[in-house]
């Protein structure tokens, strides 16, 4: 059966939504859940302070939404990269290259997410799965060793959350390419992965997800 048609009244609770979600982004990276009011985000979002309780209970289901979004984003874009790539240690480098990009396309969401999900980071969450799924993996095949998996989850988290830390600021620009092969080949030797093994596949992964069309190199996240 058909689904019941979508009406004015819809469209505008969707842009509304929308605005609240796209100020809360913008906000959220460049503060903390405390330092921000409801009041300057339905200013940004250009909308009636009772329209935000129309969407939201407050700041914190707010919150909740964007890092939803966010590591749904995130999700699709580490399995879209890897979707053909079956080896540990590739899947781990082109993780980490997945998220610099992400990163650098879209700052204000990816930097909300990681301000809002330091005050309850964990390991053991859904959307970590799959990089448990690939430390478990290289453990069982012996690329990866010397590690739990927990502790395999934590570096390559925390480590890829520091590689996109890097390109929040201004760098050199002939600086990207190499900083991005140095730090993916550092996560995998850290995992364990032998060091030529590890520079090739971080090698790999930063000219496949890095290295734009017209040859230029990985600069810094721009706002």
């Amino acid at each position: 059966m058909a689904g019941k048609p979508e009406t004015r009244m819809d469209r505008r609770r969707m842009r509304t939504r929308s605005a609240l979600m796209g100020a809360g982004q913008r906000l959220f990276a460049e503060r903390s859940i405390d330092g921000v009011t409801i009041d300057e985000i339905v200013e940004a979002a250009d909308v009636a302070k009772g329209s935000f309780y129309n969407h939201f209970e407050g700041k914190e289901s707010l919150a909740d939404a964007i890092v939803e979004l966010v590591q749904a984003d995130c999700d699709r874009e580490v399995l879209a990269v890897n979707v053909d790539e079956q080896d540990p240690a590739e899947r781990v480098a082109r993780a980490m290259g997945a998220m610099i990009r992400y990163a650098r396309v879209h700052p204000d969401r990816y930097l909300s997410m990681v301000n809002l999900t330091k005050r309850r980071a964990d390991i053991d969450a859904p959307i970590n799965a799959g990089a448990r799924h690939d430390i478990e993996s290289g453990l069982a095949t012996g690329q990866f060793s010397g590690i739990s998996v927990e502790t395999g989850v934590f570096m390559m988290l925390s480590m890829i959350a520091s590689a996109v830390d890097y390109f929040s600021v201004p760098r050199r620009p002939d600086s990207g390419e190499s900083a991005a092969c140095q730090m993916a080949a550092m996560l995998l030797r850290a995992l364990g992965v032998d060091s030529r093994r590890a520079k090739k596949s971080a090698e790999r992964a930063v000219a496949d997800l890095l290295v734009g069309e017209n040859g230029t190199n990985v600069h810094h996240l721009t706002r």
